[in-house]
């Protein structure tokens, strides 16, 4: 809970190592660089804020319909007045223009506008924050760890993104999940799913089977490589094959 303020030097985005940060926000949060006092200054100038007057106010729009009139007319006795009716209305109503411009700055920095943008991922109540901070933790701990173990199964072959992809897919194809795209987010699913350690068993093996697939794929390349730069004959050349068996065995001949 709080406001960031400064100028170029702040920078705060969870893109920097979208891994390992995850951004929130209270309610009341603002993530404002510029204050909206100043944002308007840039982009809603006084200027600009007469114009609006010009195109909203019916009593302006009046006033400025009699002085052109006034001007068409060669009526300049009254062209003088209207002009002090029209400037003295303007300043009338710039301080609410003011007000409802800076609100308008504020909105478009608010927790609720952040997440709506991706800036920040979800926005919490201060009053949960503590219970929901918890179990967030528990769970990217817990996700964590099986990223670590997928990446070793595979022979660190597999990024930590594409480690993550793929849990989730097992999750998704889970009976717990039954490919509800939400269930991804209940914490609660999570923890069912990843306790039951038959269907995790499971899930590593096939990490397993896939890293000993590429380790033996790579090691008959390298074999055939070695047979053909010996300059050996056609039929004396030992070509190997790997084979995926039903049990997921691997086979060479």
């Amino acid at each position: 809970m709080g406001e960031l303020r400064g100028g170029a030097w702040v920078v705060v985005d969870s893109q920097i190592n979208s891994d390992h940060i995850e951004m929130y926000a209270d309610r009341t949060a603002k993530g404002n660089v510029l204050e909206p006092e100043g944002m308007i200054e840039i982009k809603f100038r006084t200027k600009e804020l007469l114009d609006c007057m010009g195109r909203l106010d019916q009593q302006l729009i009046d006033l400025r319909a009699e002085l052109q009139e006034a001007r068409n007319s060669g009526n300049y006795g009254t062209h003088e007045s209207l002009q002090q009716q029209i400037k003295a209305r303007e300043k009338q109503l710039l301080p609410v223009y003011i007000q409802i411009a800076t609100k308008f700055a504020e909105l478009h920095d608010s927790s609720l506008r952040m997440a709506a943008k991706g800036v920040i991922k979800e926005v919490v109540d201060w009053g949960r924050s503590r219970t929901y901070f918890y179990r967030r933790l528990c769970r990217r701990v817990a996700e964590f760890s099986m990223v670590k173990i997928i990446k070793d199964a595979s022979g660190d072959q597999l990024s930590h993104k594409y480690s993550l992809e793929l849990m989730r897919t097992w999750f998704l194809s889970s009976s717990v999940a039954s490919s509800r795209e939400a269930a991804w987010m209940d914490d609660e699913a999570f923890f069912a799913w990843k306790e039951d350690s038959e269907t995790m068993k499971k899930s590593y093996r096939n990490c397993g089977s896939r890293r000993i697939s590429n380790e033996a794929f790579v090691d008959i390349e390298q074999q055939k490589k070695g047979n053909t730069s010996k300059g050996g004959g056609g039929g004396n050349k030992k070509w190997l094959t790997i084979e995926r068996t039903k049990s997921g065995k691997a086979t060479t001949e």
